[in-house]
């Protein structure tokens, strides 16, 4: 929703010209078809039943820039009603970030995410994607980078995660859950384009009910590079092509079961041109499980988004997210089974003036079958009118 929201915005800002006020508030309305509304319990049928919705959507956008101190704010407010099954969902999304500088060699920064939503995510480790159940979701970071010499730098980083359903319970005795995480990144710049890192994170899980409380000791090593030189695109200074690689092992103590060791890795690519975008993360590692009976979930995920203006008034995305898991069951079960889960979306957006823009959209989800939940195929197409003030 944040992703979708944010190239709204900023695509309206440069549809208008130069923006001198920071604040952009953008309402709309969507009419769509809905062939799988996901029920409200993990026994979900492969049959569920289709409905035609109507969406009402709520953007506010807050960009204050600043040599010191910049803060940038992103609000999504949104009510679907599906007409033939008479249920309601209703989902709130804020993403916000400051960053102080409080002298050439330190700076400060907060990035907040905070989501309560009635859909599934499939784009982060959050809970079952085959339920449709009232849940909030918070991943916080904390961050001080400091700068000791012109090629070396550390940054101290407190990531905050807290995830509980409602009106749910069998799936929050499952999920309901903190996770607190300290890391250590040192940086050496090796050349002007690359950055060599090594990182150390202290993870601490604590679940509200189910026994699979543990700490994870995270050894990893990487990269970050730039292919290419900074550019100036639409007045701001992008990065052209950035390559980020992180790797190393996880060290898993679970409070009741054992220790683990796994490998982890992480891969991101962002490339940014003059009317076109594209950006790509794949992960690969333990995450916790979606299913009630497992300890852990070995996940390969990834992810990739594209942004292609095919006109200076007509644009187009598209992303594509797949993860596979691999269930881990307690000490002396080998697996608890497995699960994929695809999502696509396609969109196409018309901006007629600095103000109204209308838009069409495709939305494709597919969860394969765990255990005893059958898995899904789900198609949503809906369109709709905003307007932008």
């Amino acid at each position: 929703m944040g992703q979708y929201a944010t190239s709204s915005t900023s695509e309206g800002a440069g549809a208008g010209g130069g923006r001198s006020v920071p604040i952009e508030i953008t309402a709309g309305v969507d009419i769509g078809y809905d062939d799988h509304v996901i029920g409200t319990n993990a026994s979900t049928s492969s049959s569920s039943p289709g409905s035609f919705f109507a969406r009402e959507n709520l953007v506010l956008a807050y960009n204050h820039p600043g040599e010191r101190t910049e803060v940038r704010l992103l609000a999504i407010g949104r009510s679907s009603q599906f007409f033939d099954l008479g249920t309601d969902d209703k989902d709130v999304n804020v993403t916000g970030s400051l960053t102080h500088n409080f002298s050439t060699r330190l700076s400060f920064r907060a990035d907040i995410y905070g989501a309560y939503q009635t859909e599934p995510n499939f784009q982060s480790n959050v809970g079952p994607e085959n339920v449709r159940a009232p849940h909030f979701d918070t991943n916080d970071i904390f961050s001080v980078t400091y700068h000791w010499l012109p090629r070396v730098s550390t940054v101290t980083s407190y990531t905050f995660q807290r995830i509980k359903y409602e009106s749910s319970p069998s799936v929050g005795l499952s999920q309901d859950r903190f996770q607190n995480t300290l890391a250590e990144r040192l940086q050496f710049s090796l050349t002007r384009r690359t950055n060599l890192v090594g990182e150390y994170r202290f993870e601490i899980v604590d679940y509200d009910t189910a026994p699979r409380d543990s700490t994870i000791h995270f050894a990893l090593a990487g990269l970050d590079h730039r292919l290419t030189e900074h550019l100036m695109i639409n007045h701001r200074l992008t990065e052209h092509l950035m390559i980020n690689l992180l790797g190393g092992e996880s060290f898993r103590s679970f409070k009741d079961d054992g220790d683990t060791i796994n490998p982890y890795l992480e891969a991101k690519l962002a490339y940014q041109g003059s009317n076109h975008s594209v950006s790509w993360k794949t992960s690969y590692g333990v995450e916790q499980p979606t299913t009630a009976t497992a300890l852990g979930t070995t996940t390969i995920r990834t992810g990739l988004n594209v942004a292609y203006d095919l006109t200076s008034r007509i644009n187009s995305k598209a992303g594509v997210y797949y993860h596979h898991n691999e269930n881990q069951g307690p000490s002396g079960a080998s697996s608890a089974g497995s699960q994929d889960a695809l999502q696509f979306t396609l969109g196409l957006k018309y901006t007629i003036n600095k103000h109204f823009a209308l838009h069409v959209d495709y939305e494709h989800t597919a969860q394969s079958s765990s255990g005893g939940t059958s898995g899904y195929s789900r198609n949503r197409y809906f369109g709709g009118l905003t307007y932008t003030y």
